[in-house]
């Protein structure tokens, strides 16, 4: 649990939006983690930041290369995940956790940390896709449709662009009549299990 007060707007509150960009949609088809980012907002600025490619162990799909452009060759010299592991989570301390799709990233994360013996962080968690589905403010909630929608960024399927994007997005959908919600308002419309 957060060392923060759940009563604090979320404008107030130190989080981390993390993205990953991966060999594939599923980790449990043997899919890996190949870029994460996650960088840390407060009062709406990135104040801190954790972005590294990631070693696969595996090859690459072209198909999945032309989505987010990372090739065999980017990330042959990357650490792996057991490399990152002790600096991701010491970076990511007890702040809250921000993802557009969380099941998504999720599901990666603790698949590589079963891979190596560890365990992913309890934090919370926010996913600003669920988020986006109770508050409605567009026909589509598509990171990329967000946030031209909203005026925040523009992803391009790389993980420090796209973990920008949605820990801008966050703050734009937090926004109710020129108040953000609490932390606890946003953990009862978008939480999900850490």
């Amino acid at each position: 649990m957060t060392r923060l007060t759940p009563d604090l707007p979320i404008i107030d509150v130190p989080y981390v939006a993390i993205d990953t960009e991966t060999t594939g949609y599923s980790p449990f088809r043997g899919d890996r983690v190949v870029e994460i980012a996650a960088l840390r907002f407060l009062r709406g600025n990135v104040i801190d930041r954790f972005s590294t490619l990631v070693n696969p162990l595996r090859p690459i799909p072209p198909s999945v290369t032309a989505i987010h452009g990372i090739t065999d060759e980017m990330v042959r010299e990357a650490p792996t995940f057991a490399d990152i592991y002790d600096d991701l989570v010491s970076f990511l301390g007890d702040d809250v956790l921000v993802f557009h799709n969380a099941p998504f990233d999720l599901s990666f994360l603790r698949f590589e940390c079963s891979l190596i013996g560890r365990r992913w962080v309890n934090n919370i968690v926010v996913c600003t896709l669920k988020l986006a589905r109770m508050r409605r403010p567009g026909r589509s909630n598509k990171l990329q449709d967000l946030c031209e929608l909203l005026g925040v960024g523009s992803p391009c399927h790389r993980a420090e662009r796209d973990a920008h994007a949605a820990g801008r997005i966050l703050l734009s959908l937090a926004a109710v009549g020129g108040e953000h919600l609490s932390l606890s308002e946003l953990i009862a419309l978008a939480g999900v299990l850490p």
